[in-house]
């Protein structure tokens, strides 16, 4: 069986991976991210209005576009998950996980048996090019990235049993929620909000487990890159967008 830090470097080439954040419901999008070179993009089913179809076309256009595609999905509902994974998605982000039994049913629901209980109709899969593609069921968790999101105090108690579970492949904290749990400013508390990352941080290289970093202003994508995370997010199209619009509607 392949170990998760193999499987994590050829997730990723073997360096630090650059991830566009895509909170935009449209495929067009997603292209342009993987055109741009971003390694990585994460189709983000928590928020915003993406659904099923749209995932699935921007799964397909990240593919096209030379991108490995991660969608975070809502919750540890097994169809949710399953949704993603059958459109193609090479990895699944489960947010706002606090307990080693959420970590187990992100872990069933993500991985085929004996490790999980994900079904296994490669027929009707993209995921396996309908069927064609034999060895997608038998290699899927040795190349399948699973990252659990820690967004609170009790998650972050609670990280090293959490990376410590069978199946788990990345850790990502959520620096926004977590602050919003911890009574903090984000502005403010920042280098706080960074000893918390270094906790998960050290959990999961414990556990042998790896890093995705979704930055903040005090921890830029740069200095996750520089901690030692394999997967950083260097943009989001909804920022890139919003920001470019109002400086271009104010440029007069």
């Amino acid at each position: 069986m392949t170990s998760t830090a193999e499987k994590i470097a050829a997730f990723t080439g073997g360096r630090t991976a650059r991830a566009v954040w895509l909170g935009i419901a449209s495929a067009e999008t997603a292209g342009m991210a993987a055109l741009a070179g971003a390694e990585v993009g994460v189709v983000d089913t928590e928020h915003g209005q993406i659904g099923p179809e749209t995932c699935a076309a921007m799964i397909s256009a990240l593919h096209a576009g030379g991108a490995k595609a991660i969608t975070r999905v809502a919750t540890t509902e097994p169809g949710r998950i399953k949704h993603a994974l059958d459109a193609g998605a090479d990895g699944i982000i489960v947010p706002y996980v606090e307990t080693v039994a959420e970590a187990q049913a992100a872990v069933e629901a993500f991985c085929f048996p004996p490790l999980g209980k994900r079904g296994s109709a490669m027929r009707v899969m993209r995921a396996a090019r309908y069927g064609a593609d034999v060895d997608y069921g038998p290699t899927w968790n040795d190349t399948g990235l699973l990252v659990l999101q820690i967004e609170s105090r009790r998650g972050l108690a609670a990280a090293p049993e959490i990376a410590a579970v069978a199946g788990v492949d990345m850790l990502l904290l959520g620096p926004s929620d977590f602050c919003a749990d911890a009574g903090w400013s984000l502005g403010a508390d920042g280098e706080k909000v960074f000893d918390a990352w270094r906790e998960i941080d050290a959990a999961a290289r414990a556990a042998g487990k790896g890093m995705m970093g979704f930055s903040w202003p005090a921890a830029d994508a740069a200095r996750l890159a520089e901690a030692g995370c394999e997967i950083v997010t260097v943009a989001s199209d909804i920022v890139v967008l919003t920001s470019g619009l109002a400086a271009a509607v104010g440029a007069p």
